[in-house]
C-alpha cells in the first residue's frame, strides 16, 4: 500500500511557519484573524471527513495482515495492557504534581454556574455496552469512533480466520486505505492555511490575558504533562533505543496539528504516517494500536482529570484521603479511555469526574473559558502516548525497523511501495 506525502520534507516548515504567523495575526490583526476562522474550519472538516474511512480500511486491514491468530492475540494484548498503564500512570503523577502545586489553594474567582446539565452518573456496565453497535452504518454516519473501531476489529479478525478465501477483501481494504490516505495527501497540501487561519482565531478569540486569572490551574495542569512526558520519553529510550532527538524532530509535523485542532482523531491521518514513515512502526501496527490509542489512551486527559479533582477539592477547601486520591485515578482512566477524542470533549469528563467524586462542579465553567489553552497540552501529549506505545510494542515484537527509526530525515523505503 502506497504512504507517500508528497513534498513531506518541506511540508513540516511550511506547517510550522503557518503556525507561528497564525499567532502573530491573532496578536495584531484580532478583527481579521476572526474573520478567518471558516479556513481553520474547512480545514478540519476535510481531515475529520477522512477519518471513518482511514479507521475502517486500515483497521480492518492492519488486523487482516497479521496472518496469525496468535500474533492477534499477543499484539492486541500487549496494546490493551500498554496503554492501559500508561494512563493510569499518567493519572497518578498529574494527581502527585497538582498535590506539590495545590492550584486551587489562595484562589479569588467567582464560581459561575454549571456550564451545563451534569450527566447522572456513569454506569460501567451502559458504557461496555454501547460500544456494540446495533448498526454499523449508523455508527459510521454519526462518527462515533468507539463503535467502529469495535466493528472494524471483528471484521479484520474474521479476515484472519478466513485465510486465503479472504485474499481478495483484503487486497480491497488496502487500497481502500491507500486511497484514503491519497486524498488526505491533498488535504496537507493545504494544512499551513488551515493551521494559520485555527491558531490565529484562537489567540484572537482568547487572547494572552487570560492565563492570568487562573494561571495556577494552568500552570499546574502542563506541569503535569511535562512530567508524564519525561517519564514516558525514559521508558522509550531505554526500551527502544532511537535517538531521542531524532524522535522529537519527527514528532513535530504531528505536534504542529494537535496544537492547532486539539483533537487525537482529526491528528489520527498524521500520525498514522509520520509513525509508520518516519519511526519504523510496521504499517498494520500502526493501523491497529494508533486509532485504539486515540479512544483508549488518553495520558493527557488522565492527568488534566486529576489536576481538576485536586484544583476543585483545593477551591472549596475540601482535603481528599488516600483512598479518594485512588478513587480519582481510578475514575480518571475509566473516563479518559470513555472520552470523545474532540475538541472541548475533555470539559464534559471533568463535569462528571467532579460529580463522582462529590465536588462541586460549577468550577467547570471557568475552565471551559480557557481549556482551549491547556487542551492543546492535553492532545499532544495523548496523541504522543499512542505513538510512545506503538514503538514499544514494536520493540517488543521484534518489528521495529530501527533503521528507519534513526534516520535523521524522512527518506523513501519499501513501505512507500507496498506495506
Amino acid at each position: 500500500m502506497r504512504i507517500a506525502i508528497r513534498g513531506a520534507r518541506g511540508l513540516p516548515a511550511r506547517i510550522f511557519i503557518g503556525f507561528v504567523l497564525g499567532i502573530a495575526c491573532g496578536l495584531l490583526f484580532s478583527d481579521v484573524s476572526l474573520a478567518i476562522k471558516p479556513l481553520g474550519d474547512a480545514f478540519i472538516s476535510g481531515i475529520k471527513m477522512l477519518i471513518v474511512p482511514i479507521i475502517f480500511f486500515s483497521v480492518a486491514g492492519g488486523i487482516a495482515n497479521m496472518g496469525d491468530v496468535q500474533q492477534l492475540k499477543r499484539v492486541g494484548g500487549k496494546t490493551l495492557v500498554v496503554y492501559t498503564v500508561m494512563t493510569v500512570v499518567a493519572g497518578a503523577i498529574g494527581l502527585a504534581v497538582a498535590s506539590l502545586i495545590q492550584p486551587g489553594q489562595g484562589l479569588e474567582l467567582t464560581a459561575s454556574a454549571p456550564a451545563g446539565a451534569a450527566p447522572a452518573g456513569l454506569d460501567i456496565g451502559q458504557f461496555l455496552l454501547k460500544m456494540i453497535p446495533s448498526n454499523p452504518v449508523e455508527a459510521m454516519a454519526s462518527g462515533n469512533v468507539i463503535q467502529l473501531i469495535v466493528f472494524t476489529i471483528l471484521v479484520g479478525v474474521a479476515m484472519v480466520m478466513l485465510g486465503e478465501r479472504a485474499a481478495r477483501l483484503r487486497a480491497l481494504f488496502d487500497e481502500g486505505a491507500a486511497v484514503s490516505f491519497r486524498i488526505l495527501d491533498m488535504i496537507m497540501a493545504v494544512s499551513p492555511l488551515g493551521i494559520f487561519a485555527l491558531m490565529a482565531y484562537a489567540v484572537a478569540n482568547y487572547g494572552i490575558d487570560i492565563f492570568g486569572q487562573i494561571g495556577k490551574f494552568v500552570l499546574a495542569d502542563y506541569a503535569s504533562l511535562l512530567a508524564v512526558w519525561v517519564v514516558a520519553s525514559i521508558l522509550l529510550v531505554l526500551f527502544t533505543r532511537i535517538s531521542y532527538a531524532r524522535f522529537v524532530r519527527k514528532m513535530v509535523p504531528i505536534w504542529l496539528m494537535t496544537l492547532s485542532t486539539t483533537s487525537s482523531n482529526a491528528t489520527l491521518p498524521v500520525t498514522m504516517k509520520v509513525t509508520n514513515r518516519d519511526l519504523g512502526v510496521p504499517q498494520w501496527l500502526c493501523s491497529f494500536m494508533l486509532p485504539l490509542g486515540a479512544t483508549i489512551n488518553l495520558m493527557g486527559a488522565a492527568a488534566y482529570l486529576s489536576v481538576l479533582v485536586v484544583f476543585a477539592a483545593g477551591f472549596y477547601d475540601l482535603p481528599l484521603s488516600l483512598s479518594q486520591m485512588v478513587n480519582v485515578i481510578f475514575i480518571g482512566t475509566i473516563l479518559s479511555m470513555a472520552a470523545p477524542g474532540i475538541p472541548g470533549g475533555g470539559i464534559v469528563m471533568g463535569t462528571l469526574i467532579l460529580q463522582l467524586m462529590n465536588l462541586p462542579f460549577e468550577l467547570v465553567g471557568v475552565i471551559a473559558g480557557i481549556y482551549r489553552i491547556v487542551d492543546m497540552g492535553h492532545t499532544t501529549l495523548n496523541v504522543s502516548g499512542d505513538v510512545i506505545g506503538a514503538l514499544l510494542v514494536a520493540k517488543s515484537e521484534r518489528l521495529l525497523d530501527t533503521q528507519r527509526a534513526a534516520s535523521p530525515v524522512a527518506a523513501p523505503h519499501p513501505a512507500d511501495g507496498a506495506s
